[in-house]
């Protein structure tokens, strides 16, 4: 995982990604903000998610922040079993990847097509560093839970609490912020090996 970005092949779903600055595609689940934001979060309610947090940014619009989520996207591809790097649906029976920490039972960054998530080991900076922390957890299915904010300490801090999906309970104790995905019987692999050893090298199929 030593190679400069640049010089990794880049799949063609990837290649359409808005870029930064420095002309790196950015995942699409990175949120977005432009000059005059001033980081407020936003809070929206309806009658089947309750409180949930809610965002006005748009892909390639304002600059992005690498290390956050969309709450909005990250929620519609979990939803929806699209790959949070670039948005294809994953095949119902394709074997997905979630790349997390080590041993993680659940993961707030959405799936990944397996040939998506090689190319991210190999180019993302932060991943690169961790090494052999990072783990590929590959899967055909996941459960899904949400994570909501139940309260806000003296100091600011959110404190969140996990709820089953749909749970009607959750609505009224929380502000629903992510969704978590727990995969089904996760094969593991530490990163660096699983990449060496078992990544593809084509995407595949995707349904319609």
């Amino acid at each position: 995982m030593t190679s400069p970005w640049q010089n990794v092949p880049m799949p063609a779903s990837v290649a359409r990604l808005p870029r930064n600055s420095a002309g790196r595609p950015v995942p699409a689940n990175v949120a977005w903000y432009e000059s005059d934001d001033d980081g407020s979060i936003l809070v929206d309610h309806d009658p089947q998610l309750g409180g949930h947090i809610t965002c006005v940014c748009a892909q390639g619009r304002g600059t992005p922040r690498f290390g956050e989520q969309c709450p909005v996207r990250q929620r519609q591809y979990m939803l929806q079993r699209q790959c949070g790097l670039c948005t294809e649906t994953i095949a119902p029976s394709a074997q997905m990847a979630f790349v997390g920490e080590t041993n993680a039972q659940y993961f707030i960054e959405p799936p990944l097509h397996q040939l998506c998530a090689a190319y991210a080991l190999q180019v993302c900076p932060v991943l690169h560093a961790t090494g052999d922390r990072i783990e590929v957890a590959l899967t055909p299915s996941y459960t899904l839970a949400e994570d909501r904010i139940t309260a806000v300490s003296t100091d600011g801090t959110l404190r969140h609490r996990a709820f089953p999906l749909g749970s009607p309970a959750a609505s009224l104790l929380g502000v629903l912020n992510f969704y978590l995905a727990i995969p089904d019987t996760p094969e593991r692999h530490a990163a660096p090996s699983w990449l060496a050893r078992h990544a593809p090298t084509r995407l595949p199929p995707t349904t319609p």
